[in-house]
């Protein structure tokens, strides 16, 4: 998926105002995604400070491949498929990408806009689109 330069403007100043606030972005999320979702909390390990940091890195990535995501494309799509092995469903991105985006929100504050909830959603979509087609073709190649 290409992005306007608008959207990736947007996209680099909100995340320049969130980059320092990374950790609690990313605590906030798993606190909202297990209340949300309280059936997915039995697909993580009991300690979440590798996973937070998992996700930490994930964020950072995205945030400076926003400009050419295809670069992540093959990335995203082994880590799509490994996690099959924990569980995941294709139902369940949604969940968290609406789970994410509220936790940016809460997280940037006043300086957040619905504008910007639209650019990381189309955002979180795409990583998602990848990480949803190497789940499909490792459960091709299982069947």
């Amino acid at each position: 998926m290409a992005f306007t330069d608008e959207q990736i403007n947007r996209l680099g100043s909100s995340f320049q105002l969130i980059e320092p606030r990374l950790d609690s972005v990313v605590s906030v999320f798993y606190t909202k995604l297990f209340e949300t979702a309280p059936a997915l909390r039995a697909s993580f390990p009991s300690d979440m400070s590798g996973q937070r940091g998992h996700m930490n890195a994930a964020l950072k990535l995205v945030a400076k491949n926003i400009t050419n995501l295809e670069n992540l494309a093959e990335p995203l799509r082994q880590m799509g498929a490994r996690h099959i092995e924990y569980g995941a469903q294709e139902a369940q991105f949604p969940v968290v990408r609406d789970v994410m985006v509220a936790s940016l929100a809460d997280v940037a504050g006043y300086a957040w806009t619905p504008q910007l909830s639209a650019d990381w959603g189309a955002a979180l979509d795409a990583v998602s689109s990848y990480m949803i087609e190497g789940m499909r073709e490792a459960q091709a190649k299982a069947a």
